[in-house]
């Protein structure tokens, strides 16, 4: 996988002081006396709830172990910088299926899925069903870089036919999308059909 780079997620402990003294910080006002507590927004509550939660319990050391689950990565293709999630099913690499987040979204929202499709034999299924799952995150997205003028779908689906051909080997994939990432997943069918 050459100019592909591991990457973990790993934010500095001064960033994650610098956020814990804002959130402690915030100066609460009083909410207007007309109307009720979601008339105008968020209900005062709520948010003094979810402050209480972030200084008292939430730890974020754990929620990055969590995150860091499956092995990540940085390559750059088209002078844009390319974080992806890449999981070796169990079937060693016969199925490959690249799946593309949403709006507002991330690589994420599939955690939940790597484990029944690339280990389906963990999961009640068979061995041979398993995919290697390539779950790359949108320009300008999370770890992904920010592209120098924003980009569309087509751009976007010629990014991830040159990742999923060029940096990863696989002649041929698969392709899912959700949301926006849909939208990128179709134009990988109308542009790059050839390699799917």
């Amino acid at each position: 996988m050459a100019g592909i780079a591991p990457f973990e997620i790993n934010v500095p402990q001064s960033k994650l002081d610098a956020i814990r003294a804002r959130v402690d910080a915030y100066q609460w006002f009083d909410a207007p006396a007309a109307g009720g507590a979601w008339q105008f927004g968020m209900s005062a509550a709520v948010m003094k709830d979810i402050q209480a939660y972030w200084l008292e319990q939430f730890d974020w050391r754990k929620s990055e172990q969590t995150l860091n689950k499956y092995p990540q990565f940085k390559t750059q293709i088209d002078g844009i910088d390319v974080h992806f999630v890449h999981v070796i099913g169990e079937a060693g690499g016969k199925r490959p299926l690249l799946l593309t987040h949403g709006w507002p979204g991330s690589v994420f929202e599939f955690w939940q899925a790597i484990g029944p499709l690339a280990f389906p034999s963990q999961h009640g299924g068979k061995a041979e069903d398993a995919f290697d799952l390539i779950i790359p995150t949108l320009p300008g997205y999370g770890f992904s870089g920010k592209p120098p003028a924003p980009i569309g779908p087509k751009t976007t689906a010629a990014l991830w036919d040159k990742l999923m051909r060029e940096q990863l080997g696989y002649d041929s994939y698969l392709a899912q999308g959700g949301d926006w990432g849909s939208v990128v997943t179709s134009m990988l069918g109308l542009n790059h059909a050839a390699h799917d």
